[in-house]
This record gives structure tokens, C-alpha cells and sequence, in this order.
């Protein structure tokens, strides 16, 4: 990981009465795929029009760079490279004459460069084709190398699989984490899809009601949940398997989650131990299952079930 390319501090938005985003902070590291995980309706779209000055944050500043959004617009957005729910592309043209097109506006941006970028998003046999005939992947790869001629330090993607089939989605996923890896770029990746975020993203801020409630690597949030064992019981010895687990040294967490299951995080190499300590105090264990944690879990944990 490198330095920090994106700071988003205390940001907040008030739309009529309703606040809607309540002073949200993280940060987005150069060479780094950071996830913006929440539901429909979190404020994810929101946050990210407010990122790429499509709408004005009531609070809070937003550094590109080093650069305040507030105070330097044109040096600040210059750093970003994005894609806002679609890529807006001109249908009737060829994918090169889209990208001459978006040079021309840009300025400065030599034709040598259009040919690298072609080549990196794939699109050498299709770039002369009118963009019309392609396919949904073909037009956001197309609409990536739009976002990244003019070399940003920072991309930021709105939910960029949605409506790919699952080989599209695959080859975003690995083209993405290419350009984490290989360009050292910076990508903000915001998505509903609990488990894309999960194998592409290096670090994620989970989004509720607008408001981040949770910032951290993906493997360390994960790492929180993990070692769990889900007890089977008999209903009528719930209570007394509950003391017995209770003043186990290996158990550090136990609840209830039905009327003859118990979940625990607990040491996993005293599994053998726990169960003898609840069959010696006359406890009939029906079954035992260990449960890998996955960041769906964990979301629904921190969300408590999600948003209505």
C-alpha cells in the first residue's frame, strides 16, 4: 500500500430536512481496491457524487491528493478517474472515437496514449467497431479506459458489475485488482454484492443509513467473527448448557439463536474439551458444527439484519 490518494472527513449531506449522510470518514491508500459496502439506499451514491463534485457535501472536507475538493476543484478532480453508475458513452461512435473525443476534451492527452490504454483494457479487436455492438463488459472496460486516459492517481467505480453475467463479472474483478497491483492505482469500488467485495477488495467501509459503521482490511473484519461452533441441544437443557459454556475458559462468546441451538466463538482445538465438559454435566449434545464466516455475515452482524 502506498500513500494516501483519497481523505474523506466528518462528510455530511442534507437533502429537504432528512440528513442523509452523517459524517462519514475513511481514507483510500495508492495500490489498494477499497470497498464502499452497504445496501440500495445506504448513501453510497450519494457519497460518491459528493466525492467527484456531481453534488455539494454540507460538512466535512474530501482531499485528493493532498487537495481539498472544497478549495481547489480543478487541481482536485483532475487526480480522478470515474465511472457513476454508467459509463455515458456515444453509441453511434467507435470506441476509439470515444476516446479521441474524451482527449480532446481533456486536453493534453497524446494519441500514443489512447493505443496503451486500448491495449490494457483488452479492446484492440473491437475499438474501431461502433460502440453500439458491444457488449455491457465491453462498454465499461471501455468506459475504464475513458476514466484513465489522463492518468488519475485515484478510480472510482459505482457498483461496476451490475448487470454483468459471471464471466464478465470475473474479468472485472481481475482486470480491477490488475490495476491495483500493476498501475499502483487507487480504486473505490462502492457495491451491494457481498461477495465481490470480498474477493476483490484489500480493505472496506461498510455503510448503513449514512453512516460508516465499520472501516478496516477485509481479513482483520472477517478475522473478528471467525472461529464459531454452532451447538445443538436438546430445548430442555438449553439453560444448563449455557452455565456449563459460560464458565468454560476456552468459550469467550455464547448466544441463543433458536430454541435448541447455541453459537459460541470459542477455541477451536477445545471443541473435544467443551463437548466432554457438557456431556460429564449431563447435557445431551445433538450435534456440533464449526461455521466459516463470511463478510456476509459479518455485515448482517454489524447491520443488524440490514435496512428495511
Amino acid at each position: 500500500m502506498g500513500d494516501t490518494v483519497l481523505a474523506v472527513s466528518g462528510l455530511q449531506k442534507t437533502i429537504g430536512k432528512k440528513q442523509i449522510i452523517h459524517d462519514i470518514t475513511f481514507e483510500v491508500l495508492a495500490g489498494e481496491v477499497f470497498g464502499f459496502l452497504g445496501p440500495n439506499g445506504a448513501g453510497k451514491t450519494t457519497t460518491i457524487r459528493m466525492l467527484v463534485g456531481l453534488a455539494k457535501a454540507d460538512g466535512g472536507d474530501i482531499r485528493i491528493g493532498r487537495v481539498s475538493l472544497r478549495d481547489n476543484f480543478p487541481e482536485a478532480i483532475a487526480q480522478v478517474g470515474c465511472i457513476v453508475e454508467n459509463p455515458e458513452l456515444y453509441k453511434f461512435l467507435t470506441g476509439r472515437e470515444n476516446l479521441e473525443q474524451f482527449a480532446r476534451m481533456s486536453g493534453g492527452i497524446a494519441p500514443e496514449r489512447i493505443e496503451e490504454i486500448v491495449r490494457f483494457v483488452d479492446l484492440e479487436r473491437a475499438i474501431d467497431d461502433k460502440v453500439k455492438t458491444y457488449s455491457l463488459g465491453m462498454r465499461q472496460r471501455l468506459g475504464i479506459a475513458q476514466a484513465l486516459l489522463h492518468r488519475p492517481k485515484i478510480l472510482i467505480l459505482d457498483e461496476p458489475t451490475n448487470g454483468l453475467d459471471p464471466a464478465g463479472i470475473r474479468e472485472m474483478r481481475q482486470f480491477i485488482r490488475r490495476l491495483a497491483e500493476e498501475e499502483g492505482l487507487a480504486v473505490f469500488i462502492s457495491s451491494h454484492l457481498l461477495s465481490e467485495i470480498e474477493m476483490m477488495c484489500d480493505r472496506v467501509a461498510i455503510i448503513s443509513q449514512g453512516k460508516v459503521i465499520s472501516v478496516g482490511l477485509v481479513t482483520e473484519l472477517m478475522e473478528q467473527f471467525a472461529d464459531q461452533v454452532e451447538w445443538t441441544i436438546s430445548a430442555a437443557h438449553m439453560q444448563k448448557a449455557m452455565d456449563v459454556l459460560r464458565r468454560h475458559k476456552a468459550v469467550t462468546e455464547i448466544a441463543a439463536v433458536g430454541e435448541d441451538r447455541l453459537k459460541t466463538h470459542m477455541d477451536m482445538e477445545r471443541v473435544g474439551e467443551v463437548n466432554q465438559a457438557l456431556v460429564q454435566a449431563g447435557v445431551p449434545v445433538v450435534g456440533i458444527a464449526t461455521k466459516t464466516v463470511t463478510l456476509e455475515d459479518l455485515f448482517l452482524t454489524l447491520t443488524g439484519g440490514g435496512e428495511k
